[in-house]
């Protein structure tokens, strides 16, 4: 920690940090758009300008390049009339070709650009309508509106996932140096120079990535926007819950945005010792299908009865989205049972290596809880010894052997539930509250999203209490 005085006053702060992070840590928060704390520094929006003691006095700096030192002097718009109208400034550059089209842009209501006026103090345009505004763009996507005013351009396909409108970039760069040190894949890049420069893909090239949809969460305004949360519900109409990605033994930290019983959309949470900023598209993707197939009915008490009428030997395979409380409720099952029960655990899915950004591999998300509860890991022992058992129990587990009766509890209407004996719906991971520890041994919580298939089905955890 190191002491600076801001505004006249005496702070600690952090000694490892810029300005911004620094004025965080005291409360104080800095209009920024190129800035991102999980990317390099880049230093073009110049929105967060501050002034800093120097050999000449007192001059202006932006804080995202200005580490803190002991004793530095620093001044916010509180105490500098210089610091807010040279921010106000640099806002209306900002604003002066940035279309007005606020009601129906996607990123209204956590624009980063909308905040920072608002921050700055609305004022008055003067831009001179006979002028115009001058909007970036590929010249070969511009077009003349009904106005006759010439426009950049809209809703342009860059890949399988993302909409591009250029008009509205800001040139941040957030998505270019995201695809290039984190993706490490620079699939996107500045094109031509000065006032006309804008983003583009390569010549013949789309933006495709696993990660790809993580520029529409940095993008400060509505230029990047997700094909399949676009148009689809405004931000504010939104309820969060905070929850952990159970597609990966990592566990990302994410958001599930839902209204109405409906998940719209899954946002990563950022937690710098797990997923930092980052969410794969395959855990975006969760929010896509959790309304898609899914099975609402069964019977337990049918599948009670089964379980008391078995004579011979039971197999009870966990996957790997099954919560710690899920697994325990499920030994206590199979230590009911007077030994004739099995628990196994896993996926027939194979473990890939790591990517570095925020996934393990491991598509079983909580195989140390598994490992913890003494489950058999090794699926393909259950295979050779498939004739040994009378009835198979899979539980969020994709899976079928040659056993006699098969009760599947799945979320959903798939394969395995129709070629069951009995299948029963349970939630889905996303509905789901409970405990799991990621591949770091990292203790993490689940809370889950009430949706309208909830309030249908019940949890594994209750169905394997029944069960007993």
């Amino acid at each position: 920690m190191l002491t600076i005085t801001v505004d006249n006053k005496e702070v600690q702060v952090p000694g490892d940090v810029n300005l911004i992070e620094a004025l965080r840590a005291v409360g104080i928060e800095t209009p920024h758009l190129c800035y991102h704390k999980d990317l390099p520094v880049s230093g073009n929006c110049r929105q967060c300008l501050v002034e800093v003691d120097g050999p000449k006095g007192m001059a202006l700096a932006i804080g995202c390049y200005t580490p803190v030192r002991a004793g530095m002097k620093v001044a916010t718009p509180a105490s500098s009339p210089k610091v807010a109208e040279a921010r106000k400034a640099i806002l209306e550059f900002l604003l002066v070709n940035h279309p007005l089209d606020c009601p129906i842009c996607d990123k209204a209501g956590e624009c980063m650009l909308q905040e920072n006026y608002m921050l700055a103090g609305a004022s008055n345009s003067r831009l001179n309508p006979e002028t115009g505004k001058q909007y970036h763009g590929n010249p070969k996507h511009s077009f003349t509106d009904s106005k006759g005013q010439l426009r950049g351009g809209k809703r342009i396909d860059i890949g399988p996932r993302i909409i591009l409108d250029e008009e509205r970039c800001v040139q941040c760069t957030r998505c270019v140096r995201f695809m290039r040190h984190i993706a490490k894949d620079e699939q996107l890049q500045i094109a031509s120079r000065g006032g006309h420069a804008y983003i583009a893909t390569f010549p013949g090239e789309k933006l495709d990535h696993p990660y790809d949809i993580c520029v529409t969460d940095i993008c400060p305004v509505g230029a990047l926007t997700d094909k399949a949360f676009r148009f689809k519900k405004r931000v504010w109409n939104l309820s969060r819950v905070p929850t952990i990605s159970m597609d990966d033994s990592l566990g990302a930290n994410i958001w599930a945005d839902h209204a109405d019983g409906i998940i719209y959309r899954i946002m990563p949470r950022c937690n710098a010792e797990v997923n930092r900023s980052w969410l794969s598209n395959s855990a975006r993707e969760a929010a896509q299908s959790v309304h898609q197939n899914r099975l609402l009915s069964g019977d337990i008490s049918t599948a009670s009865q089964m379980v008391k009428e078995t004579k011979g030997k039971i197999a009870i395979v966990l996957g790997g989205s099954c919560t710690a409380e899920e697994i325990a409720a499920f030994k206590k099952l199979a230590e009911s049972l007077n030994g004739k029960a099995e628990l196994f655990g896993g996926s027939s899915l194979p473990v890939q290596k790591p990517d570095g950004i925020a996934c393990s591999g491991d598509p079983v998300a909580n195989r140390a809880c598994l490992e913890k509860a003494g489950v058999n890991m090794n699926l393909s022992e259950l295979s050779k010894r498939a004739g040994e058992f009378e009835l198979l129990i899979t539980v969020a587990a994709d899976l079928r052997y040659e056993i006699p009766k098969h009760i599947a509890l799945t979320p959903f209407d798939s394969e395995t539930a129709k070629k069951a004996t009995l299948a029963i719906g349970i939630r889905h991971w996303l509905e789901n509250s409970g405990t799991m520890i990621n591949s770091k041994g990292m203790e993490q919580k689940l809370q889950g999203v009430p949706t309208k298939e909830s309030a249908q089905v019940e949890s594994a955890k209750t169905i394997a209490e029944r069960l007993l």
